[in-house]
């Protein structure tokens, strides 16, 4: 990936805090995202993750503000933001990849340090050749807003340093609401068409074929390693069985686990002084104890007594899923690089395999149960949302059990339509 002039990167303080932070090409970070970041979003005690997504927003505007030649501060000093043009050119910007921005604005950088300013209608003919896609509309619209956001914020605080009355206030502020609210009526919304293409479970089929090749047995087991083999077969199975999140699972501690009782605590425990990644994986969810099957108690017994304890630094922390070289606690890349490897080495697989699936799919069996069981749809949506940490006015379950409401449909649609066709016979 082409690298940025500007990084979002995390600081670890002494007593577990993590905080992100802009860095501008000075490695510095830069002072208004900071003291963004600061004051408006850790100050409302908003997690690590919401404030890093907050500044990978703001450093999009930076590239924009960057690839206009506009001097943000010169624009607040005389008293104005955006015109409307550079806000339509903002919003397309949103759109794109990441990468196709970066790689523009690192081209132009080293083409031209002090020459003319590359316009965006050349910028949106050159990422036309190299982007096939735009991004999920709704990805844009969380740019769109972090920026806003933060648009509102330096209008309140530039206003703030002006006598109030001067013109130069009532300029800024009316600047700043043409601003907002040309941003808001160009919010990006999701095409409903794209509802029939959402992500849902796996299918039985998709099931049974990567159950088969984890297995520590399988010849198809991408893993050459034993320890691999066994903990990516356990990590594979507790988020096929829970139905639980990333961040919960990397978070479990072996003492977490009461296998006398046959459950674990999800806890949530932010900014963990005793997790040494610099990126923690949290726990976005309610805490809750899940009930262990006898299969999944056996299972991680089996890898905390021969495999885990193998590894002499394992013993330095209480987390349950390690790196099979170093014995640290399992990191976020470590972890994605699991389903990465599946899908790369399976051509079987589905090509959307990744972690959450394994919570659509969990949903999926989960719907199916409630059904063979009679369970009342209150009771069943009581239930679902213990289990999943959501609380029970949550909508939650609806982006989850998308499979299972199309299925009902779709049987009821046959049903009455078998209905109708024998009403019609009747009647002739």
């Amino acid at each position: 990936m082409t690298q940025s002039r500007y990084q979002v990167k995390t600081v670890v303080a002494a007593n577990g805090e993590r905080l992100p932070i802009l860095l501008g090409s000075d490695g510095l970070p830069l002072f208004e995202p900071t003291l963004f970041a600061l004051t408006e979003i850790r100050a409302k005690n908003r997690a690590a993750n919401t404030i890093g997504n907050s500044l990978r927003g703001i450093l999009i505007f930076y590239l924009f503000l960057d690839l206009n030649g506009i001097d943000l501060r010169r624009r607040l000093t005389a008293g104005q933001l955006l015109s409307m043009g550079e806000i339509e050119d903002l919003v397309r910007l949103c759109r794109l990849p990441i990468e196709s921005i970066v790689a523009a604005s690192n081209r132009e950088e080293a083409t031209s340090v002090r020459g003319p300013v590359v316009s965006m209608e050349k910028f949106r003919q050159r990422v036309a050749s190299e982007v096939a896609r735009e991004i999920a509309p709704t990805f844009a619209a969380t740019r769109l807003r972090c920026i806003r956001d933060y648009l509102k914020w330096l209008v309140s605080d530039t206003s703030s340093r002006v006598g109030v009355g001067s013109e130069h206030r009532t300029a800024i502020e009316d600047s700043g609401r043409f601003v907002v609210g040309a941003i808001d009526a160009r919010l990006p919304a999701g095409d409903s068409r794209g509802k029939l293409g959402e992500r849902e479970g796996l299918a039985p089929d998709s099931v049974k074929e990567l159950l088969r090749v984890i297995d520590p047995g399988s010849p198809d087991n991408p893993w050459q390693d034993e320890h691999s083999r066994f903990r990516n077969e356990l990590i594979i199975l507790w988020l096929y069985y829970l139905g639980m999140r990333r961040g919960e699972l990397l978070g479990v501690r072996v003492s977490d686990i009461d296998f006398r009782k046959g459950s674990v605590i999800v806890a949530r425990r932010a900014d963990d002084p005793t997790d040494p990644r610099k990126v923690q994986p949290n726990v976005k969810t309610r805490a809750r104890e899940i009930p262990l099957s006898q299969l999944l108690q056996d299972k991680t017994n089996a890898y905390v007594v021969k495999y885990r304890s193998a590894l002499q630094a394992a013993r330095k922390h209480r987390f349950l899923f390690i790196a099979s070289d170093s014995g640290a606690p399992l990191s976020i890349p470590s972890f994605a690089k699991i389903f990465n490897v599946l899908r790369a080495k399976n051509p079987a697989l589905p090509r959307n395999l990744f972690a959450h699936l394994l919570r659509h799919t969990w949903n999926d069996r989960f719907s199916e149960e409630m059904d063979k069981r009679g369970v009342s749809e209150e009771t069943e949506k009581k239930t679902r949302s213990y289990l999943m940490g959501w609380s029970e006015t949550s909508g939650s379950a609806a982006t989850y059990t998308r499979r299972h409401v199309r299925k009902k449909a779709q049987e009821a649609s046959l049903r009455m339509q078998g209905r109708m066709a024998g009403t019609e016979v009747n009647n002739e």
